[in-house]
């Protein structure tokens, strides 16, 4: 079914793309011209990442790496247009050994390289239309590029996005496989997704003056996944009082196969005060744990960016501080307290994340976050019995510095 469906968008791709067929010089140039104007684009990153526990009995994590992604785009040719894109993320030096890689997620499981072939797909514009195919990075509420180390998830997938109506964009698809959280598997895994694969429709729609709303579903393509759907809908307003002033709501679920289903329901509110964004934010899991798919919709989470999230209850808020052009300071604080026995996400979380931008092609970013579980969940992390529950502390330091060309 699922090779069914590809082929099928990819013969009905070419086909659309028409040409004269009759005269092969011609499309030949075109071709080759569509080929010469085509375009490489790097998107280089230079990652240090530590994260230490304040316990003896687990390893802490380091990482010293460069790489990211180098791409060509070819030119339209009647419509039609390619991508390949190259990933990779390859230690510096002997400053960290593999064993102390494999926990940062800029590298493999096992701390190796990373090397592959990211991106391979083949589009079609047609209008307000156009059709994908092909390993690509995705940009949807539940499904996204999950940009949160060295490399972005990226998708084996075929989709349709249309703009006809005003002010608005849906977007169908199916998802074979992917490469999980950060690419560190270092390949496109099988049955990531379930045996079938996944569909989906997402979209967003901005046609109200002030008023932006997305919204995505997502269907489990098999009998064998216990979440059998995604849903997620959020909605942003600009209030006209003050500056940059606004509100938002999110609410999520997953469908359980033989459990109960999962919801999640949030809110922020924010605006600017002189040099200063000023934001609350509010987030509820209720029945089961939420998951996005691969990405971080949730207002009060910062790190994980994708669940499974326990039931629980948050509430935070953030300062964004920007002194002068190019520098920006946030200092972000939640307390999630969990409504299970299992009390994993039970804590207090201090997140500060700094960046500034050098110059038109190159920034730096410094992020530090320290996680404090309550004394309850350490507690049950270290009674020696499997399965009961708890986290222990945690504290993440990076250093990114980006160059783009």
């Amino acid at each position: 079914m699922k090779r069914g469906l590809l082929l099928s968008v990819i013969a009905s791709t070419l086909l659309m793309a028409g040409g004269d067929t009759t005269a092969p010089k011609k499309i030949a140039g075109d071709f080759a011209q569509a080929l010469e104007n085509g375009k490489f684009t790097a998107k280089l990153r230079a990652f240090y990442f530590d994260r230490s526990f304040d316990v003896t009995d687990k390893d802490d994590a380091q990482a010293l790496t460069a790489g990211g992604i180098i791409k060509y785009t070819s030119a339209d040719y009647h419509g039609l247009s390619f991508g390949l894109a190259h990933y990779s993320s390859t230690r510096l030096g002997n400053t960290f050994s593999k064993e102390e890689g494999s926990g940062t997620s800029i590298l493999g499981r096992s701390g190796e390289d990373l090397a592959f072939l990211g991106e391979a797909y083949l589009q079609y514009d047609m209008k307000n239309t156009m059709f994908k195919v092909g390993r690509q990075q995705l940009s949807t509420p539940l499904m996204q590029n999950h940009d949160l180390r060295i490399l972005p998830s990226v998708y084996e997938a075929a989709i349709v996005e249309n703009k006809d109506i005003p002010d608005t964009t849906i977007e169908v698809g199916f998802v074979d496989r992917y490469t999980g959280f950060t690419s560190k598997e270092n390949a496109f895994l099988d049955k990531k997704t379930g045996q079938d694969g996944l569909a989906y429709i997402s979209l967003s729609n901005k046609s109200v003056d002030g008023l932006s709303l997305r919204a995505q579903y997502i269907d489990a393509l098999t009998d064998e996944s216990s979440r059998e759907s995604y849903s997620y809908l959020d909605a942003k307003y600009n209030i006209p009082a003050g500056k940059n002033t606004y509100i938002k709501a999110q609410f999520g679920q997953n469908g359980y196969k033989d459990a109960d289903d999962s919801t999640l329901v949030g809110s922020k509110v924010g605006t600017t005060v002189g040099m200063f964004d000023l934001a609350l934010l509010y987030d509820k899991v209720s029945d089961n744990a939420f998951q996005a798919f691969e990405s971080g919709p949730m207002y009060s989470d910062w790190q994980q960016g994708y669940g499974p999230y326990e039931a629980s209850t948050a509430v935070g808020g953030q300062v964004v501080f920007k002194p002068m052009s190019g520098l920006s300071l946030k200092l972000g604080f939640v307390d999630v307290a969990s409504d299970t026995d299992l009390l994993v996400d039970d804590f207090t979380e201090l997140n500060i994340d700094a960046k500034y931008t050098i110059n038109s092609y190159s920034k730096i970013r410094v992020r530090y976050s320290k996680k404090d579980q309550s004394s309850a969940s350490e507690k049950l992390r270290f009674d020696d019995v499997d399965g009961n529950g708890g986290r222990e502390d945690r504290d993440d330091f990076r250093i990114i510095y980006y160059m783009s060309f």
